[in-house]
């Protein structure tokens, strides 16, 4: 049976506007949740899901966003100074297919990023 995963933000510039959005995807057979810590000046590949798996919804959040924290994407390094947050088929589209990411921890400490994946249980 299926799983659904119920999603939603609001952005609110300060005295100023807010843009919100709320929904959920409910063809998502499974979801992985899990946490990574990355010792300070390490690299280290993290599997998303079994390979040939399908991913619809992809949050990265690191606990400390650090500009020095970082993962491989297609050989270039995104910055995790914020939370990443993939939802959708259009948006994980973005990864390129790829079932794991490569992260780099340059901040001076080590640092935690929690992982929440939704995906088809079956490649």
């Amino acid at each position: 049976m299926p799983e659904t995963i119920k999603w939603n933000f609001v952005t609110q510039v300060l005295q100023g506007p807010s843009v919100s959005a709320a929904g959920s995807i409910v063809n998502a057979d499974a979801y992985d949740k899990f946490e990574v810590e990355l010792l300070d000046t390490v690299t280290q590949v993290v599997n998303l899901v079994p390979a040939g798996a399908d991913i619809s919804l992809l949050v990265i959040n690191p606990k400390k966003p650090d500009a020095n924290l970082s993962y491989d994407l297609s050989g270039s390094p995104v910055i995790l100074d914020g939370p990443h947050v993939l939802i959708g088929k259009g948006a994980v589209s973005l990864l390129g297919g790829a079932t794991s990411l490569t992260f780099t921890n340059s901040t001076g400490a080590d640092a935690v990023i929690e992982i929440l994946v939704g995906r088809d249980s079956t490649p």
